[in-house]
């Protein structure tokens, strides 16, 4: 017999747009045969031709929807039949002994089953009611908007949220769930069905929505199955951006429809070219940000860990008026959350305070900003009296906050950061506790009486050589402290 091997490969050395052709190549008995391509095979890179018998032969039935660059010039789907012979008989196999496998290979989170269920076992009781932590996120790209030979499968993207980081839950980022093509919609609609198994995995139904700078990109995320992608405005730059002072009215448009379909979103990359200068906001569908993004950076402050240092330093360009401090001075009340983007693995979580294991109690969480963001399996646990990170209050007396946080290193820097009104924020705490576990309590002692301050916590591990240890960003909480 002869051994035919069919593989998926991007047709160009640079990898540029979504696009995959299938290739066979037969082994000769001491080597493999130059590849040739199908024709009329480009299509997504999970696309798997049917192989059967013919004669001496074989034969090939594959499929596709002619796309010529990228998703967004994909057409019908088509099958097409391929005869696949060879002219030379096959070789007796030279057989070698396969190599032995490497020594001493150290695992990059060697504690990750231990922290995964730490986290999962974590419980707070705030104000009566009981919470639990569910990680994951909301930004991740698959094949389907890759920009290039980079992202994995979409089906790699439920083996990595389940078998590889051992997420509870997870939504999809690709743009428009496939660039407002309608089988790659259905497809990812479907596909986070099949993968609903609570309480044990709850994925989201989720994509991106872009729109460059100052607008720019924001992921929606749903509780419920077939809320079709909202397309943009048309009619030029006026429509997409608006004004500074008025806003745009694209974006105005977006958030009516989350209103109507009980969907939220966040805006990523902020402080770049996809980012935003925050001249829009509604707090009931724009609760979180992306503070940090596992592709890029941190988009806190000016400064901050993570964050680019200048121009030069930034992926993406820098757009300084999209740092997050900068929402958060107009009174933004915004929450916390991580997410990867494209590529990116194991750096980005975003961890919600769920009362059940369900979308709607996902949803509700960023909804109040019961979550943070985070590099790594870090519990974060911020409280003052009977309400916790995210939190809308009036309070009599001096605000206490009350810290508690469990890392997967030494946690090597404590932050407490405050703002007071359109004044930029400042650093009224910081510690270097450099162990495991730190529990504490801190009172402002001089509070801004009768003004609305918010509060929100940052913990950092320790440093590697090469960069900032693993960090984790408290939602804020607005308080109004009364004598």
């Amino acid at each position: 017999g002869r051994v035919w091997l069919l593989y998926r490969r991007h047709p160009s050395a640079g990898g540029s747009g979504e696009r995959w052709a299938s290739y066979a190549t037969r082994h000769t008995g001491d080597a493999w045969a130059p590849a040739v391509a199908l024709a009329h095979s480009m299509n997504l890179l999970d696309n798997r031709p049917a192989l059967v018998p013919l004669g001496d032969a074989l034969l090939a039935v594959h499929s596709t929807d002619g796309r010529t660059s990228n998703t967004q010039s994909a057409e019908q789907n088509d099958l097409y039949a391929t005869v696949l012979a060879a002219d030379a008989p096959a070789n007796a196999p030279a057989l070698v002994d396969p190599p032995a496998p490497p020594e001493n290979v150290q695992p990059v989170h060697p504690n990750e089953v231990e922290d995964i269920r730490r986290v999962r076992a974590y419980r707070a009781e705030v104000g009566g009611t009981a919470y639990h932590l569910m990680r994951g996120e909301f930004h991740r790209h698959t094949e389907l908007t890759a920009h290039q030979d980079m992202d994995g499968l979409l089906e790699d993207m439920w083996r990595y949220a389940i078998d590889v980081a051992g997420m509870d839950w997870i939504g999809n980022g690709d743009h428009d769930n496939g660039y407002g093509v309608e089988y790659l919609w259905w497809l990812v609609q479907k596909q986070t069905d099949i993968f609903h198994n609570p309480p044990g995995f709850v994925p989201m139904f989720t994509y991106e929505r872009s729109v460059s700078y100052p607008s720019g990109h924001r992921n929606a995320m749903f509780a419920t199955r077939g809320i079709r992608p909202l397309p943009r405005i048309g009619g030029g730059k006026e429509p997409l951006y608006g004004t500074p002072e008025k806003g745009s009215p694209d974006i105005k448009n977006f958030y009516a429809y989350l209103k109507h379909f009980g969907g939220i979103c966040a805006s990523h990359t902020s402080g770049t070219g996809m980012g935003t200068d925050w001249r829009d906001n509604d707090p009931e569908v724009e609760p979180v940000v992306e503070i940090f993004q596992g592709c890029r950076q941190s988009y806190e402050h000016e400064g901050a860990p993570a964050s680019p240092k200048d121009a030069k330093d930034a992926i993406g360009g820098l757009r300084p008026a999209g740092f997050i401090w900068n929402a958060l001075r107009k009174g933004y009340r915004l929450g916390f959350e991580s997410s990867s983007d494209h590529y990116s693995t194991h750096i980005s979580y975003a961890v919600v305070y769920a009362e059940k294991p369900t979308r709607d109690a996902i949803l509700d969480a960023f909804k109040k900003r019961h979550c943070y963001g985070a590099n790594d399996n870090i519990i974060l646990d911020v409280r003052c009296g009977d309400r916790m990170m995210g939190d809308l209050f009036d309070l009599k007396g001096k605000p206490t906050l009350r810290i508690r946080a469990i890392g997967t290193q030494p946690i090597a820097h404590v932050a407490i950061i405050r703002g007071v009104g359109s004044d930029m924020p400042t650093y009224v705490y910081n510690a270097e506790p450099n162990q495991e576990e730190v529990e504490f309590t801190w009172t402002d002692e001089a509070p801004e009486w009768g003004k609305r301050c918010y509060y929100y916590v940052r913990v950092e591990q320790t440093r590697p050589k090469d960069g900032a240890g693993a960090l984790a960003w408290a939602s804020p909480m607005w308080v109004t402290a009364r004598q």
